[in-house]
């Protein structure tokens, strides 16, 4: 009788125990891998004297996502990536000075899903460390002309003398979720808080040049 009770118990502990294992939701990976590229129209303004306004720049932005699952609702993201801007003109037709920047960054996001299951929408905020690979600032020079009409002088190509920046983001954006991949689209916002400094052969006081962009990406997250 005491060898029946025992198996008995026994399994009754084994038929729960795989009663609770397929109860239980899979485990699923914290960390994930992913790329991601997409356009990124980038704005620009060179604080003088005045104001120097540049006109919008579609370029390529192209990166890898590393990704840091918090809850099932929340994320974090470190998203190293690199972007350009080539021989961005003045608005002003007066004016002809141009800027050129390659950027790596690093920027640190926050996504949260409004969804549990993280196939809806998402909204995203974070910081990024923006360091330059190469610039250049080519600035038109005031001319005092007698008849018109005064020839374009323009100073010399000249690289920015500190390398770095600090910028703010937020955006939106939905992620599908497929069997063993994700493909994230987000739209986002960014602004540098801080400039890049270009120094002025003619006065004391560098050329300061900050930016503001949009970025449409799509990627996979593995």
């Amino acid at each position: 009788m005491k060898t029946l009770l025992t198996t008995l118990a026994a399994l009754c502990l084994t038929v729960y125990s795989l009663k609770a294992q397929e109860n239980s939701p899979a485990k699923t990976n914290q960390v994930k891998f992913g790329v991601f590229a997409g356009m990124n129209y980038a704005y620009s303004l060179v604080g003088y004297h005045y104001p120097i306004y540049f006109k919008p720049q579609a370029s390529l932005l192209a990166g890898v996502d590393i990704q840091y699952r918090l809850t099932n609702q929340a994320s974090l993201h470190l998203q190293p990536s690199w972007t350009q801007v080539t021989d961005a003109k003045s608005k002003s037709k007066n004016n002809y000075s141009t800027i050129s920047l390659s950027t790596i960054k690093l920027p640190v996001v926050y996504r949260y899903y409004v969804s549990p299951n993280r196939k809806l929408f998402c909204i995203q905020t974070g910081l990024s460390y923006n360091y330059l690979t190469s610039s250049n600032f080519r600035e038109q020079l005031d001319a005092v002309c007698i008849t018109a009409p005064c020839p374009v002088f323009m100073g010399p190509d000249t690289p920015s003398s500190n390398k770095s920046a600090v910028s703010g983001m937020a955006g939106i954006g939905f992620s599908i979720e497929l069997q063993k991949i994700s493909v994230p689209i987000t739209l986002q916002y960014e602004r540098y808080f801080s400039n890049y400094l270009f120094p002025n052969q003619y006065d004391a006081q560098p050329s300061r040049v900050k930016f503001e962009s949009f970025a449409l990406t799509t990627g996979i997250n593995f």
